[in-house]
């Protein structure tokens, strides 16, 4: 079988997962549930219509990545694994921070390629990841709080739950930021931007948001 009917299929299975998820929440009268996995289909079908609309090439491997993090999240929900497996929860944690952590160093080290006023030491690389994902990981937890104040969810267990939550989040991210800068001494950033085809898009992003200086360098405006 060929990659791309293995990626379709792939695709497909995750997709249908979600889908059956939404009408098992919807058959179980658990609405939280059903309306998650109809919100992380909707998410899952983000990659596909990028591509489709030409926008943007998601690399499969993140798009399964992403279809893997929904699927174990809105199994966890409609199963109540949150409630039963202790474990569950950091898992997830650890998936999808680790998932935001790889967009947070891919979109660097494009805007460090596109950019020339910008100069990104590779010794600053690995800090970065490891900040720009605990202030996701605070922010999450901020939006966690206010749907159990504002909804009555139960997101979050106890103060010890949440701050395990953001030690496993800034675990992945520095999981990420070893590999990260690894990673790049065998596929050069020239590589990554042509599979993602970002290219043409980010050059439309600087022509709108950047000009030449006196000496020709690309800065803000």
């Amino acid at each position: 079988m060929k990659r791309g009917e293995v990626e379709r299929y792939l695709g497909h299975f995750f997709e249908a997962s979600l889908f059956a998820m939404f009408l098992l929440g919807l058959a179980n009268d658990d609405l939280y549930a059903a309306f998650s996995a109809l919100f992380g289909l909707g998410m899952a079908m983000i990659p596909w219509f990028l591509k489709r609309e030409r926008i943007l090439v998601v690399p499969f491997e993140l798009t399964l990545w992403i279809f893997f993090a929904l699927f174990l999240h809105n199994l966890g929900i409609l199963a109540k694994f949150y409630d039963t497996v202790w474990w569950w929860d950091k898992l997830t944690h650890f998936l999808s921070t680790s998932l935001i952590a790889t967009f947070g160093f891919v979109g660097i080290v494009i805007i460090d390629k596109y950019v020339d006023s910008i100069d990104l030491p590779p010794r600053f690389l690995p800090f970065f990841i490891i900040v720009f994902v605990g202030t996701m990981g605070v922010f999450w937890e901020i939006i966690e709080f206010t749907l159990d104040k504002l909804l009555g969810t139960s997101m979050q267990y106890s103060l010890s739950d949440t701050i395990m939550d953001l030690v496993f989040d800034i675990f992945a991210g520095f999981i990420v930021a070893v590999l990260g800068p690894l990673y790049l001494r065998y596929r050069p950033v020239d590589d990554i931007v042509e599979e993602m085809k970002v290219g043409r898009v980010f050059e439309q992003i600087l022509d709108r948001t950047t000009e030449s200086d006196q000496n020709g360098k690309v800065v803000l405006k």
